[in-house]
């Protein structure tokens, strides 16, 4: 038996049932994840309950390269944020995760100005490896695309933590 949390798929996601006790509340983080770059970049979070995270994305002018695109690593930066959050949205409150692996691929890419709607889910919680993936539109049209791999740290029960004296 594993401690493997399935995910929905977001579009699909029924948002009016109680959240598990055993997740954290994610409201503090909302709406740019207490990271004040990912408020000057533009972005917004708008949800993030369950293992999905929802949001906006508006780049600004300094997001862009000197040909006027949004570079490609902010993209990834982005989604490490989106899909940390989703996986923090999933966990217990004593739980944390850390990004070991970051891929973004951007076909459409995006300039200054574009509105984007974003999207990260957990594809798999394991005891050890979380999977998550994220998604960038431009209206309906899939714009980017992320996924990552991240390490999961759990905290000591109180008793098992070693003392520092």
């Amino acid at each position: 038996m594993t401690d493997d949390v399935a995910v929905q798929n977001p579009e699909t996601v029924d948002r009016s049932e109680t959240p598990t006790p055993l997740l954290r509340d994610m409201t503090p983080h909302l709406p740019y994840g207490r990271m004040p770059l990912l408020e000057r970049l533009g972005v917004s979070f708008s949800s993030a309950e369950a293992g999905i995270v929802e949001g906006t994305w508006n780049p600004q002018n300094e997001a862009c390269n000197p040909n006027g695109g949004v570079q490609g690593g902010l993209f990834s930066a982005v989604f490490d944020a989106a899909m940390s959050m989703a996986i923090h949205s999933a966990l217990p409150p004593s739980d944390s995760c850390v990004s070991l692996e970051i891929k973004a691929s951007t076909p459409g890419g995006g300039r200054a100005g574009d509105s984007f709607r974003l999207v990260a889910k957990v594809l798999k919680l394991g005891n050890t490896a979380i999977f998550a993936e994220a998604w960038a539109y431009k209206g309906d049209e899939v714009t980017a695309t992320g996924n990552g791999t991240f390490l999961r740290r759990r905290k000591p029960p109180r008793e098992k933590r070693r003392s520092d004296g």
